[in-house]
């Protein structure tokens, strides 16, 4: 047997998901990321948010709005007599209010220089760079005569060695810290 109620729910409703949050949200709960993010700027980049992934908490007025609670049509359930009860309420978008990110498990961007737009991708919640643009980490030695690649790769540099040597972000296993070390010392003789 089917059992269905249907009345009005009132009162605060708490929920909690874990997924993608909007940044202007997770930086007005974490000051720590934005002071990051006025890091980037204060080095003459930009930057542009790429994935924002963490836990939001918020709240839901609930006052007057219809509900209905039905068991569940989960297979086999319903043969055994433990058929899940599902509670359905509409809730207006506005009604809810954002109360908390306790936590943030990944804030992706892209750091811009004046030439590249995704020269590092960095993940600030977790302290690493994901990816350096090629003219740095694709670096060849013919290219030793080549200005403008010269300057490209420098340009990349910039801003790897302020992540990493400044800031201490480590590099995803794809980056070896060897192979940026390498970059580096082949590298620094030219720009000079």
């Amino acid at each position: 047997m089917w059992i269905r109620y249907t009345g009005e729910a009132k009162g605060n409703l708490i929920l909690r998901t874990k997924g993608i949050i909007e940044a202007q949200h997770v930086l007005k709960y974490h000051p720590e990321i934005q002071a990051q993010l006025d890091e980037i700027v204060r080095q003459g980049w930009k930057y542009l948010y790429i994935e924002i992934v963490g836990t939001a908490v918020a709240e839901a007025a609930v006052e007057n709005m219809p509900y209905h609670i039905r068991q569940s049509a989960a297979p086999g359930m319903k043969a055994m007599g433990r058929s899940p009860q599902v509670l359905e309420i509409t809730i207006d978008h506005q009604l809810l209010n954002l109360k908390d990110v306790p936590d943030v498990q990944e804030f992706r961007v892209n750091v811009s220089s004046k030439s590249y737009p995704r020269a590092a991708t960095v993940d600030l919640a977790k302290g690493i760079v994901t990816y350096l643009h090629d003219p740095l980490w694709k670096w060849e030695r013919s290219w030793e005569s080549d200005k403008k690649k010269i300057s490209d790769a420098r340009e990349v540099y910039e801003i790897a060695t302020w992540l990493i040597d400044a800031k201490k972000f480590k590099l995803i296993d794809a980056f070896p810290l060897e192979r940026y070390r390498e970059l580096a010392e082949n590298l620094k003789p030219l720009w000079q």
